[in-house]
């Protein structure tokens, strides 16, 4: 007959040091998922608010002028925002 007088085995003290530090580097790692999420989505809330005026000049399409690539909110077709003073 086998009989064991031990109540109870826990867990390696090796595997609870190797879970906490799991649990901590996935903290960390979701806090930055976090961050960059915020920064993006602010990122992207100014990138559709930009407008070309008055920092700028809105002309019509195939002006001779540097200009700026983007998405703007002021411009309508066949329209295209250039950089102030560069129109010819």
């Amino acid at each position: 007959m086998l009989h064991s007088n031990r109540i109870g085995q826990g867990l390696p003290i090796s595997t609870i040091i190797i879970a906490a530090i799991g649990l901590i580097v996935l903290i960390i790692m979701i806090v930055l998922v976090q961050q960059r999420t915020t920064i993006f989505s602010k990122s992207l809330k100014n990138a559709s608010e930009d407008v070309c005026a008055p920092t700028n000049e809105i002309r019509a399409t195939g002006t001779d002028c540097e200009v700026i690539y983007a998405t703007f909110t002021d411009l309508g077709p066949g329209q295209i925002c250039c950089r102030k003073g560069t129109a010819k």
